[in-house]
């Protein structure tokens, strides 16, 4: 004779053993999800760190390259502290300091042809502009710093 298997009750719940072991799931999946928003975190942190770098290099190198070629700023130095212009632009969370390089090109032509000759008396000066931001951040692990570099051509 077929006989069927007894059925619950319907009004029976879970074992203490299966609520266990539901709660112990949960706890491992939360804590990896917890770890990974704290990673999150720091990452985004960092990003933003690394995009606020970024900008402000490019901010002060634009205003480097704003400036005429025989400006006492652009005299050949290393590491000078960049003192802004406009304090709008300033920020604690960094240091930047710059360095200009000059260069004489007698013959333009042996660059290639791609590059157009300085006119007037000037042969052919170029300044390298090298702008070098670090973060002063004190909560964010590791060394953060930027540098940006472009040329200057005089005339």
């Amino acid at each position: 004779m077929n006989r069927l298997p007894p059925q619950r009750p319907p009004d029976e719940g879970f074992t203490l053993v299966e609520v266990l072991v539901s709660l112990l799931i949960l706890a491992i999946i939360s804590l990896g999800i917890a770890g990974m928003f704290s990673h999150a975190m720091v990452v985004n942190a960092s990003g933003y760190d690394y995009a606020r770098l970024a900008s402000q290099a490019r901010f002060i190198l634009e205003e480097l390259r704003a400036r005429p070629f025989n400006d006492p700023t652009l005299a050949a130095t290393t590491g000078t502290a960049w003192v802004p212009q406009n304090l709008a632009y300033s920020n604690r969370n960094f240091t930047a300091t710059y360095a200009v390089t000059d260069f004489a090109i007698v013959n333009w032509t042996d660059l290639g042809g791609t590059w157009p000759a300085p006119t007037g008396g000037n042969p052919g000066n170029v300044k390298r502009i090298t702008v070098r931001v670090q973060s002063t951040a004190q909560n964010l692990q590791g060394r953060r710093e930027l540098v940006v570099s472009a040329l200057k051509v005089g005339g």
